[in-house]
């Protein structure tokens, strides 16, 4: 190690610097100082352009998504799978079966099942539109209506401030 240290100072005193040479390694630190803060702003440019490239492509992507479900929207043939779906209509002619899976038999049941199916002989809308002119045409006496007190509708609202003759606890 004390041979390497002796050869790295001969070396050193070796060295001879002119005027020149001085000069030239002033003006490239000189150069790199001026240099650095356009190079450090090129940097940073550069960045926030490929963020913005990777923003626009992802919105890109949702614009494709959303054009093609709206394509998918014009499709009669989807449309009508749709309101199957999520709505339950049936076509004229057809039996909709509603299967309940809210109920969970235990694998050793002994319980039998049908293999009949099960209709509900009830027309549910004339039901909602009698109990719908039943409520519109109900006449209620008017002193009925002017004796009564308001319902509240909150429960809070029902809880009473104490008075000035109540004693508070």
């Amino acid at each position: 190690m004390k041979r390497w240290v002796e050869d790295l100072g001969a070396w050193a005193s070796s060295l001879r610097f002119s005027g020149f040479t001085v000069l030239v390694v002033v003006l490239v630190a000189a150069g790199a100082v001026i240099v650095s803060p356009s190079l450090s702003t090129y940097v940073q440019q550069r960045r926030e352009i490929s963020e913005l490239r990777e923003s626009v492509r992802l919105h890109q992507e949702a614009v494709n998504e959303i054009d093609a479900e709206r394509a998918k929207w014009k499709d009669p043939v989807y449309v009508r799978s749709q309101a199957r779906d999520r709505l339950f209509y049936v076509m004229p002619g057809e039996t909709q079966l509603g299967v309940v899976d809210d109920v969970v038999l235990p694998v050793e049941s002994d319980e039998e099942t049908s293999p009949e199916l099960s209709r509900i002989e009830s027309d549910w809308v004339r039901g909602i539109a009698a109990s719908f002119l039943t409520a519109g045409t109900t006449d209620a006496p008017l002193a009925e209506l002017e004796g009564s007190e308001p319902v509240p509708l909150d429960p809070a609202a029902t809880e009473t401030e104490p008075t000035a003759e109540e004693p508070q606890p």
